[in-house]
């Protein structure tokens, strides 16, 4: 229910990074760690406890079984038990930080349940579904990390840490859209299925431009290491293209042939 594999690799980079930024190498990376570790695995439980009946019409998830609510594996008792787990203990590992970073725990706790749960349900909000995501796995984890580890994030070093953050998991959401545009005509209501996935990589191009402008305030403000800035701009420019790939080469192959049938039609 927690589909750990799913984020592990990603998404607890950014409240470490915060952590970091404040503190170092300390206890504080530790405790920013677990409280992520079942904050953000509480956001998946509570994306599958209300996509439930989208999960099951859906092929691909189906057959990833991605999915134990809808496979009927688990109760819904016992997944709301587990999810009254999974904010109780971030909620007391971050109370002995402060209030502060109890706070913005808080906040991304309630931006995860908002972002799936009815009646708001963002996740199905034209454009908000992408801020959303930016905001609840990328910027306000940067923050919370930075203020567990005993920093005051109004500092303009967390501001540009979390700025950065939110742009990448805004790019992290759209590119997901496209690879399950397919599967998710007719089952989901994400802003590509709106738009169109021609529209999609559009979005995507323009979240990249905005990737682009948060790291140009970051050289301005913070003037990171050279090897640092070079691990950046390689990030921001390979991760959107390497998380789409295959929808990038399909789609390129694609336009390829219409062209070249068009150029054909043209000559004869």
């Amino acid at each position: 229910m927690m589909r750990i594999p799913d984020w592990i690799k990603f998404y607890l980079l950014f409240p470490l990074a915060g952590a970091y930024i404040a503190g170092g190498f300390s206890a504080s990376l530790l405790v920013t760690g677990l409280t992520f570790f079942c904050l953000t695995a509480y956001g998946f439980v509570v994306n599958n406890y209300y996509d439930v009946e989208i999960d099951r019409n859906h092929q691909g998830k189906a057959a990833a079984d991605t999915n134990p609510l809808a496979a009927g594996q688990v109760s819904r008792q016992g997944t709301w038990r587990l999810m009254l787990l999974l904010l109780l203990l971030p909620a007391l590992l971050a109370i002995s930080a402060g209030w502060i970073g109890w706070i913005l725990v808080a906040l991304c706790a309630g931006a995860l349940t908002l972002y799936s749960a009815k009646p708001f349900r963002l996740k199905d909000r034209l454009i908000v579904d992408i801020v959303t995501h930016g905001l609840m796995f990328g910027g306000l984890p940067v923050l919370a990390g930075y203020a567990l580890a005993g920093g005051t994030p109004g500092a303009v070093v967390s501001l540009v840490a979390a700025l950065i953050a939110t742009t990448v998991c805004m790019e992290a959401l759209v590119a997901h859209e496209i690879n399950d545009y397919a599967e998710d005509l007719g089952t989901a209501q994400t802003t590509v299925v709106r738009i169109g996935k021609a529209g999609g990589w559009v979005v995507l191009f323009l979240c990249l431009l905005l990737s682009a402008g948060a790291l140009g305030v970051c050289v301005l403000v913070c003037a990171p290491p050279a090897p640092m800035l070079a691990v950046l701009v390689l990030f921001l420019l390979l991760y959107p293209a390497y998380s789409s790939r295959h929808e990038l080469v399909t789609d390129t192959r694609q336009s390829g042939r219409r062209v070249i049938v068009s150029c054909l039609a043209f000559l004869r």
